[in-house]
């Protein structure tokens, strides 16, 4: 059966799932959410549609919202839903209920949704794990990931989730970018714009600055050659994590 991940990933965790899963289902194609434009209605009978994504607060990510919001899918296709979480189980799955009330809202039926747990990584709140630490989590969900691409095939109609959401994310979201800034080992490259899913920083004079539609993702400071890029005072004490099987080029959104 022809399956299509579409994902959102900030730091390259839910894109290490998607493409895990996509070797396990086979005939599987793996889409970036931030790029993707579909030219009409996606899915359809004997097709499966899946989302990838992080759980923001035990939310879905904004961009994730507007994005099934705004496709149109074929009401006959299988949809599923996989959450890269670094809480509990329980909490995380609070966006897979976010999920199936998006989708119900369009009368589409979520089929199935799992989560998969992955290193905690929001630098602006806390130390993340290493990226060497991370790689034992990638083993771990390597293992999760054919469980659910079993289950998947096998059109098992299972939603964990959780009735536990919090908005405290997105109470003053477009102002939360104003503590971003970049110190002097700033070299001026780009990336952190490049890289942005929603096109929330500009480069003006060879710096970044930020437009006031973050999203939060964290992609610039985790990505960001010399750590250059600060929020706040905290973050000067704290490491980056970033998928260690991820390369930035592959979450770039725009080119140099």
């Amino acid at each position: 059966m022809k399956t299509t991940i579409f994902y959102f990933s900030g730091t390259g965790n839910s894109l290490f799932v998607a493409r895990k899963l996509a070797e396990k289902l086979e005939d599987c194609s793996v889409q970036p959410i931030a790029t993707f434009s579909a030219d009409g209605q996606i899915g359809g009978e004997g097709e499966r549609v899946g989302f990838v994504f992080p759980s923001y607060y035990g939310n879905l990510p904004r961009i994730v919202r507007r994005f099934v919001d705004g496709v149109e899918i074929d009401p006959k296709t299988w949809l599923f839903g996989v959450v890269t979480m670094g809480a509990p189980f329980g909490m995380g799955n609070g966006c897979a209920s976010e999920l199936e009330k998006a989708l119900a809202k369009k009368g589409l039926t979520l089929r199935y949704s799992r989560g998969v747990s992955m290193p905690r990584n929001y630098v602006l709140k806390y130390n993340p794990l290493s990226s060497e630490k991370g790689a034992k989590y990638n083993a771990k969900a390597d293992g999760r990931t054919s469980k659910i691409a079993k289950e998947i095939k096998s059109e098992k109609s299972k939603i964990q989730k959780c009735f536990i959401t919090s908005d405290d994310l997105y109470g003053n979201i477009e102002t939360l970018d104003e503590k971003f800034f970049t110190e002097d080992s700033c070299c001026g490259c780009g990336q952190c714009e490049m890289i942005c899913p929603v096109k929330n920083i500009k480069m003006v004079d060879d710096h970044p600055e930020w437009q006031h539609h973050c999203e939060h993702c964290i992609a610039c400071i985790s990505w960001c050659h010399d750590a250059a890029i600060q929020y706040g005072e905290k973050t000067k004490e704290r490491g980056r994590y970033h998928n260690p099987e991820i390369e930035v080029s592959e979450l770039l959104v725009s080119d140099y």
